[in-house]
């Protein structure tokens, strides 16, 4: 006698599609997670030299700071103090008490550290060191968009 089966199979068809589409969808999602883990990389990537970058530029300001301090430690005219500051390559401004040493150190295209000292004949004393833009903003303000009136008027 032969055996006779009453349901429906799905047979191996229905299982290959669903062996396919769960393969397909894992393969997605590797491709996925390796196409992020790249831009994560490029990111950090360029984080890291950002950060050198600014480091190296505080480095070489420290080292600058340093040498104008030794430079005009031993002076007490304040003339003398803004001449010797300026052989080591920063801007000096003399007022009547004291003198103003600044410079700046280029941390890329677009920064730089800015640091300011003061001297008064006896001491050498940092005013600030701080991060500024070497681009001007230019602001266009002659634009009209909308003089008031409209065509109903």
């Amino acid at each position: 006698m032969v055996a006779r089966h009453s349901g429906r199979s799905a047979g191996i068809g229905g299982s290959l599609i669903l062996i396919i589409f769960i393969i397909l969808t894992i393969t997605v999602f590797s491709v996925l997670t390796l196409v992020s883990s790249q831009n994560e990389l490029g990111t950090v990537k360029k984080s890291a030299q950002i950060s050198s970058d600014y480091y190296n530029a505080e480095k070489t300001a420290a080292i600058k700071t340093g040498i104008i301090k030794a430079a005009v430690s031993e002076l007490t005219e304040l003339r003398e103090i803004a001449t010797t500051a300026e052989k080591n390559g920063a801007d000096a401004t003399v007022s009547e008490t004291e003198v103003i040493i600044k410079f700046k150190v280029k941390i890329d295209d677009n920064r730089s550290i800015e640091t300011v000292l003061k001297a008064d004949g006896s001491t050498v004393k940092i005013i600030s060191k701080k991060t500024v833009s070497d681009n001007q903003i230019i602001i266009d303000d002659n634009m009209n968009f909308w003089d008031g009136v409209t065509p109903f008027n």
